[in-house]
């Protein structure tokens, strides 16, 4: 029995392009299935924070030095028969200061203008035009007994240890009495204080 031969089904290229197109889709989609994932990466270096802290002191309460702590007065005198005693207070003439914690600090005072840079037997506010002094001193207790001086103008140093804190420091401050009755006129002298550290 002779068998019929299949009738040939003509190639059309457009045909296989669907086939093809969607058989590399497949493809694709196994090789992104197989691929491995990509990982955050996490790096760690640290730096340091760091501080030196140096030891300072500061003259008054405020944040800046003053350029003076007041005047020491002893007012208006028209004899001077007997001594006059003063005690300063902050902003007229105590020392004020305040420093680094812990740390060792001296309070010197010089000789001032007019006493030829020994304090031994006192300091001297001159008139203002003229020759004339007054002879007075600065004792750093109130038993005025200690000269406060810089140690080597026949007086002490006054030392302490700093807490941190402002410090007012009073000056006990005697005018001596004299037998004359003084020159009307206007007395000052000017003492410099240093502070050690």
């Amino acid at each position: 029995m002779l068998m019929k031969p299949i009738a040939h089904i003509p190639y059309h290229h457009h045909w296989k392009r669907p086939a093809r197109i969607i058989y590399l889709l497949i493809n694709l989609l196994v090789a992104i299935s197989v691929m491995p994932q990509a990982t955050a990466q996490t790096l760690n270096s640290p730096f340091t924070v760091n501080a030196s802290v140096v030891k300072g002191c500061m003259l008054g309460s405020g944040s800046n030095d003053p350029t003076t702590f007041g005047n020491i007065s002893f007012g208006n005198i028209s004899a001077l028969f007997s001594d006059i005693n003063v005690v300063s207070a902050q902003n007229a003439g105590s020392v004020v200061v305040k420093c680094t914690p812990g740390i060792s600090v001296s309070i010197a005072i010089d000789a001032g203008l007019n006493s030829g840079g020994s304090v031994s037997s006192g300091r001297l506010m001159k008139i203002t035009t003229g020759t004339n002094t007054l002879r007075y001193q600065l004792y750093q207790d109130s038993n005025y007994s200690t000269v406060w001086g810089n140690g080597s103008n026949g007086g002490q140093v006054y030392s302490y240890t700093a807490d941190g804190t402002v410090k007012p420091f009073s000056l006990y401050a005697r005018l001596f009495a004299t037998t004359t009755l003084p020159a009307v006129g206007q007395y000052s002298d000017t003492v410099n204080v240093t502070i050690t550290y």
